[in-house]
C-alpha cells in the first residue's frame, strides 16, 4: 500500500494556520530558544528511562519508512542505479519491495519488506516545497532548470532520472538525494512539530499523536541507551539491536536512523575531546520528558526547544564535519584544484555533497540559530559544485571553508561556531 504523509499531517489542522503564522519560510534573523546547543551546555545528561511505546499509531510506521526509503535512495545510487527503481522508492514502494537498509545483516528482522510497516510513503508528496537557497546558481549538468531556483523533490526527481551517483560536475547526487529527503522532510516535519509545541504546547486534537510523529523523524530507538557507546568512533555499539531479546530486531523500536545516529557520531567526537556536548541525550531525553508532559497533561513546550536545539546543532555540526573533510583532502593540494590532485577524488565530492545537503537542511528550522543572510553566505563560501570547473585555488577554498586565511570574510566555519558557541577543540575534532 502506497501512501502520502498529506493523510495524516493535515489531520490536526494547528491553531496558528487560522492567523497565517505557521512557518512559511526560513526568514527568521536568529534563534528565539533559550539554547542553542553549543558546548556551553556541557552538563552530564543521563537517560532516566525508555520512551513510551508510539506504535500503537499508524501513522508512526511511516516515519520509520521514510528513514529506510532515504537510505535505501542512497544505496541504490551508489551501487545499482536504476531510474524506475529509485522512482518507486522515492514515490512509495510496492508492498513486496525489500527494504535495502538491512540486507545483507546476520540478524534476524521483524521486517523486511515495506508491506510489513504497511506501505511505503510518497517521499515527493510528503517533502518541503520551499526553494533551496542559491538553487539558482547551480549548473546545467546539476540542475533541471538552470538560472532557476528549485526545491528538494525538483532536484531529487531530476538526480534519480539520471540514475547516477554524480554529475559531470562532481555533484554527488546520492548524497544530495538521501540527505535531501533527510533534511527537506523529516527535519523540515520534525522542526515544524517541535516548533508549534514550543510556540503555545500544543498542536491540535491528538498531540501525543504528533510528538510521536517528530520522534520518529529523529529516529531514535525507544531505548535509546542501549544503544550508546562513545568509545566508539560512530557513537553506537550498533544501529540495530535486539533490545528486548525476542530473537528479532524491530525496525520501529529498535534501530537507529540517520539524525538520532548523527547526534550520537558527533556526541562521541566532543567526548573525546574532554569538551562533552551530549547532543544524543539531551535531544532523547527531551523528547521523552516532553512526550510525558503530555501523557500528563502538561505542556511541553521547554522540552520541544530543548530536542529542536540538540538536533539542529547536529546539522551545524555535519556540516563543520564534511569542510574538516574537504580540508583534509585539499592537505597536499597547490594551486588549482583538480581530481588529477586528489588521492581520491570521490571522496572530496562525497563530502561536498554532504556539506552542501546539511547547509541546505539548516533552512527547514523557521526559528533558525542562522539567519538566511548567513545561510547564503555558506552556500556562497560553499560553491555551486566541487571546485574543479572554477579553477578555485586550493588554499583560497580551504580559507573559505575553515578559516585562517582572509580576515575580512568569514568562513564556513567560523559563521557557524559563532554563532552555535562551539568549542575550538570540538570544530577540530568534527
Amino acid at each position: 500500500m502506497q501512501r502520502s504523509l498529506s493523510r495524516y499531517t493535515t489531520a490536526f489542522l494547528l491553531p496558528l494556520l487560522a492567523v497565517g503564522l505557521v512557518l512559511t519560510g526560513c526568514d527568521s534573523t536568529g534563534s528565539n530558544m533559550d539554547d542553542n546547543g553549543g558546548d556551553s551546555d556541557n552538563e552530564d545528561i543521563a537517560i532516566q528511562g525508555t520512551y513510551p511505546d508510539p506504535s500503537s499509531a499508524s501513522s508512526y510506521a511511516d516515519e520509520v519508512a521514510i528513514n529506510l526509503q532515504s537510505a535505501g535512495l542512497g544505496i541504490r545510487l551508489e551501487n545499482d542505479p536504476s531510474a524506475s527503481i529509485l522512482q518507486e522508492i522515492y514515490t512509495g514502494p510496492s508492498s513486496d519491495r525489500s527494504i535495502r537498509r538491512i540486507s545483507g545483516s546476520s540478524l534476524t528482522f521483524d521486517q523486511t519488506t515495506y508491506s510489513d510497516l504497511g506501505g511505503g510513503v510518497d517521499l515527493s508528496d510528503a517533502i518541503s516545497t520551499e526553494n533551496l537557497l542559491r538553487s539558482d546558481r547551480l549548473e546545467a549538468a546539476d540542475t533541471d532548470q538552470q538560472g532557476q531556483l528549485r526545491n528538494a523533490d525538483q532536484l531529487i526527481s531530476y538526480y534519480l532520472s539520471r540514475a547516477q551517483e554524480t554529475s559531470s560536475n562532481g555533484v554527488d547526487f546520492s548524497q544530495l538525494s538521501e540527505k535531501g529527503v533527510a533534511g527537506a522532510l523529516s527535519y523540515y516535519e520534525g522542526a515544524e512539530i517541535l516548533n508549534d509545541f514550543a510556540d503555545d504546547g500544543s498542536v491540535g486534537s491528538d498531540p501525543a499523536d504528533k510528538w510521536n510523529e517528530a520522534f520518529g523523524h529523529f529516529g531514535a530507538p525507544r531505548d535509546f541507551a542501549a544503544f550508546l557507546d562513545y568509545n566508539s568512533s560512530e557513537g553506537l555499539v550498533g544501529s540495530f539491536q535486539d533490545v528486548d531479546g525476542d530473537g528479532g530486531v524491530d525496525l520501529t523500536s529498535e534501530a537507529v536512523y540517520i539524525w538520532a545516529g548523527y547526534t550520537a557520531e558527533r556526541a562521541a567526537a566532543a567526548e573525546s575531546t574532554g569538551n562533552p556536548n551530549d547532543f544524543a541525550r539531551r535531544a532523547f531525553e527531551a523528547f521523552r520528558q516532553g512526550r510525558g508532559d503530555i501523557a500528563n497533561g502538561n505542556a511541553p513546550s521547554d522540552h520541544a526547544r530543548k530536542a529542536l536545539n540538540a538536533w539542529e546543532a547536529t546539522v551545524a555540526v555535519n556540516v563543520i564535519h564534511y569542510t574538516n573533510s574537504m580540508q583534509s583532502a585539499l592537505e597536499n593540494v597547490s594551486g588549482e584544484i583538480t581530481k588529477e590532485k586528489l588521492e581520491s577524488p570521490g571522496g572530496f565530492e562525497d563530502s561536498w555533497g554532504e556539506a552542501k545537503a546539511f547547509a541546505w537542511a539548516l533552512q527547514f528550522n523557521d526559528n533558525s540559530t542562522l539567519s538566511d543572510d548567513q545561510l547564503r553566505t555558506i552556500h556562497d563560501r560553499l560553491g555551486n559544485d566541487p571546485p574543479y570547473s572554477e579553477g578555485a585555488d586550493a588554499s583560497t577554498y580551504v580559507d573559505a571553508l575553515v578559516g585562517d586565511g582572509d580576515e575580512t570574510r568569514d568562513s564556513i566555519q567560523e559563521i557557524i561556531q559563532d554563532a552555535y558557541d562551539f568549542e575550538t577543540a570540538n570544530v577540530t575534532a568534527w
